[in-house]
């Protein structure tokens, strides 16, 4: 746990310490996870999520020590000030929030839901999940928030499950 506190704490370090690349223009966001996962870069996705016949903007998140990529689909509530991105694997899917300046992880709504919860239940790290659900309190720009994401999410698989990743 304490490995984890630690990690999660340089994690934030680095990205505060101005690693705030953009993607723009179809350029990667790249950085390190700190865990086992590895290095991360993050683009544009040619395949975008829908939801509700929207088409979301969509990120492919790659790690160097994982196969399977991760897909981040980005869903704005205007009337909800809130921004949801929807994290989702062939196996694995969850959900960051960012509402009223406070970003964080929860579990994936029904309305985004593909994989049956049972399944998502047992993969999931509920100590982990339960340290992320306050991530930040301070408003940061969607490529912030992408960082994070890439850096918090892999601790939120089960040590077991991250081998299928």
């Amino acid at each position: 746990m304490k490995t984890k506190l630690v990690l999660f704490s340089i994690c934030i370090a680095i990205l505060s310490m101005g690693a705030t690349a953009k993607i723009k223009d179809g350029k990667a966001m790249t950085g390190n996870s700190l865990t086992e996962f590895g290095k991360y870069t993050i683009v544009n996705s040619d395949a975008p999520m829908l939801y509700e016949d929207q088409v979301l903007p969509t990120y492919e998140l790659t790690y160097e020590n994982v196969t399977t990529p991760v897909r981040i689909g980005v869903l704005c509530e205007e009337e909800n000030k809130c921004t949801t991105f929807i994290v989702r694997t062939e196996e694995f899917e969850i959900e960051y929030a960012c509402r009223n300046k406070v970003f964080g992880v929860k579990k994936i709504e029904p309305r985004f839901q593909e994989l049956p919860k049972e399944e998502m239940e047992l993969k999931l790290d509920k100590v982990a999940y339960y340290a992320q659900r306050v991530i930040c309190q301070n408003k940061k720009s969607e490529d912030d928030l992408l960082g994070l994401i890439a850096c918090y999410f892999p601790d939120l698989v089960k040590d077991e499950y991250q081998a299928s990743f």
